[in-house]
């Protein structure tokens, strides 16, 4: 009888310290630690960021371009946690275009590029199978957007004015990645990325003549000018992991 029980504690303790092993690996990996990740890749337009047809107001003339990425994740249970993330995204315009003018502007469009700002927050899911990993982010936030379609022209003086466009941004993102360290990981992604900038501009009312009868001044109504797009885009990215908690 004490043979059997002494074999039975041999084969059972292996066990329990191969279980308590895993367990310590898997909160290692994901319970309460934060991760630093920091991308770059390419920006490649789609829908109607990409399209160049002068002539339909929702064209972006957006050209392949490049972006910087930093995420900053939580992980809680179950592998899953809260992500904060910043992204500049730059796509020049279409070379064909550049000459060309749009409606309510009396310059043609140039060559400056669009500049893409994102701060964006949501959830996260990030679990590691020994040194592999795969992750996946779901994120809604800001844009604030500068391009030369975002431009307008005071009827007056004519004095050009470089605007803002601020709107909603929404992103998906999948990706996959390979430990070589404790603490850092190499990784690949592939993220989609929608943000809706649009601009509000008022310029104010304009002295257009003189009342021949009463002789007061005529003024024009205030002129509004609301610029919006849609910027679409499929983002490839290479980065690096880097495990910032203990």
């Amino acid at each position: 009888m004490k043979k059997i029980v002494l074999l039975t504690c041999i084969l059972i303790i292996p066990f329990l310290i191969f279980s308590q092993g895993t367990v310590k690996k898997k909160d290692t990996a994901s319970r309460g630690n934060i991760y630093l990740d920091i991308s770059t890749g390419l920006s490649v337009p789609m829908g109607y960021f990409a399209r160049d047809d002068v002539k339909f107001g929702g064209s972006g003339f957006a050209t392949p371009g490049f972006l910087g990425q930093i995420n900053l994740d939580w992980m809680g249970k179950h592998s899953t946690g809260f992500a904060i993330q910043y992204t500049f995204q730059r796509n020049s315009l279409k070379s064909s275009v550049k000459n060309d003018t749009l409606t309510g502007m009396y310059k043609s469009l140039g060559s400056e590029p669009w500049t893409n700002h994102y701060l964006m927050a949501g959830l996260v899911y990030l679990h590691f199978i020994h040194n592999v990993y795969v992750e996946g982010r779901a994120l809604i936030g800001v844009i604030f957007s500068s391009s030369p379609i975002f431009n307008t022209v005071d009827p007056k003086t004519y004095a050009y004015s470089t605007n803002t466009g601020v709107g909603l941004a929404i992103g998906v993102q999948f990706g996959a990645g390979y430990k070589i360290s404790n603490r850092m990981s190499l990784k690949g992604s592939v993220e989609y990325l929608l943000g809706t900038p649009k601009i509000h501009h008022q310029y104010g009312a304009q002295l257009i003549g003189i009342d021949p009868v009463t002789g007061k001044f005529l003024y024009s109504a205030p002129l509004n000018v609301e610029t919006k797009r849609t910027v679409s885009s499929l983002l490839l990215k290479v980065g690096i992991v880097v495990k910032l908690s203990k």
